[in-house]
This record gives C-alpha cells, sequence and structure tokens, in this order.
C-alpha cells in the first residue's frame, strides 16, 4: 500500500532519499489527479504515461521478443500499463509508492540547512545569473537533486520533466501536452511550491 509520510523527518530519511536520487534508482516527481497534488519518489521508468508505444517500438526495434510484448505490458508498473486519473491509486497501492506531504516536502528541501546559508546561497545563484560569479557546481547540484524532475497532471493531460538524456515526451499520448522543459513550476500553484523559502525562489537552479 502508498504510505504517506507524516511531517516527521529523520537524517535516515533525507540521506536515504538523496542516496536513491544521486544512484539513479529515485526521481523525485509532482502529480495532479482530481485537483490533488502529490509530492513522489520512485523509478523514473514509472512516471512515463502508457508503457504501450515504448514497448512495441522495442518490438519493432528487436530489442524485445514479440511474444514476451503482452506480459511486459500487463506486468509494467505492478499491472498499471496507462497511468490515468483512476489508475492512479493502483500505482500508488501495487507499487507501495510514498506518498509526501507539502510539509513533508518543505522540511525535506530545507534539511541541514541553515537560514543564513539559504539566503547566502540564493544570492550566489543571483550573481551566477547575472553574470558575476561562477557557479558553485557541488553545491548546486546537491540542492538541484531535492527539486522535482518531473511533473504530470493528469486530469489535464500535461507532462514535463527536465530529465534532459532522455525523451520521455517522445512516448506521451497524442491527445497529450508533453515537453522537455524546466519551465513547469509555472503549472505549479504558490502555495505547492516546497523550494520557495521566505519568498526566496530556489527553482532558478534549472535556469
Amino acid at each position: 500500500m502508498a504510505t504517506e509520510e507524516a511531517l516527521m523527518i529523520s537524517a535516515d530519511d533525507v540521506d536515504g532519499l538523496l542516496e536513491d536520487i544521486f544512484e539513479g534508482r529515485r526521481d523525485l516527481a509532482v502529480f495532479v489527479a482530481d485537483g490533488k497534488y502529490y509530492y513522489l519518489a520512485d523509478d523514473k521508468g514509472n512516471f512515463c504515461i502508457d508503457v504501450r508505444p515504448e514497448y512495441r517500438s522495442y518490438v519493432e526495434s528487436g530489442v524485445m521478443d514479440s511474444s514476451l510484448y503482452d506480459q511486459a505490458v500487463s506486468e509494467f508498473r505492478g499491472g498499471v500499463p496507462v497511468l490515468e486519473v483512476n489508475t492512479f491509486q493502483r500505482y500508488l497501492d501495487n507499487n507501495s509508492v510514498n506518498v509526501y506531504s507539502l510539509e513533508w516536502m518543505v522540511s525535506f528541501f530545507t534539511y541541514g540547512y541553515s537560514a543564513a546559508y539559504l539566503g547566502e546561497f540564493h544570492n550566489h545563484i543571483e550573481a551566477v545569473l547575472s553574470g558575476h560569479a561562477k557557479p558553485r557546481l557541488d553545491e548546486c547540484e546537491k540542492m538541484r537533486m531535492r527539486l522535482p524532475r518531473f511533473y504530470v497532471d493528469l486530469d489535464s493531460k500535461v507532462f514535463r520533466h527536465v530529465d534532459w538524456d532522455r525523451f520521455h515526451e517522445s512516448y506521451v499520448p497524442s491527445d497529450w501536452d508533453g515537453q522537455a522543459s524546466g519551465s513547469f513550476a509555472e503549472l505549479i500553484p504558490k502555495e505547492q511550491r516546497y523550494w520557495v523559502v521566505d519568498g526566496m525562489d530556489f527553482w532558478t537552479l534549472y535556469a
């Protein structure tokens, strides 16, 4: 069963999630279903909308034997080959996906950072964007790992990602709006943007 993490947060929780993100085992995503916002961490392969086109391409290219197609589709994502509003909860339950509350994500984003550091680092990012400083790449990457890389709105059929090495948008259904774009924060209401701290918007790390 999917579980929603309570506000309580520990170093083990944060370190475990960050390690999974760094190692590529999980990615952060924002989902919208029935008007509700969900914050997930899961294998990015599970964020695809419909796996069938991708698997058909595997068959056509000889990567997958055609006799295995039906079984592979039926077993994908715990028996949820197509993500829709009415299959979303089944995906969460069948894959024991952790659903994080907004409050938990706020704590996760700032965990281990002092208010003074966040203020100084935000000023540094602004200086980089204005051409007055060179980026502190290691620090930027560590904080960027705490931002979502996927946005999936099942209500409006909008798919966005910043996983630049993959062409996830190529496999979204034809009636979806799919793009590789770092501007999807604009699609998320301000009160849901856990990366905005005391008026400082750290989404500029994707700029």
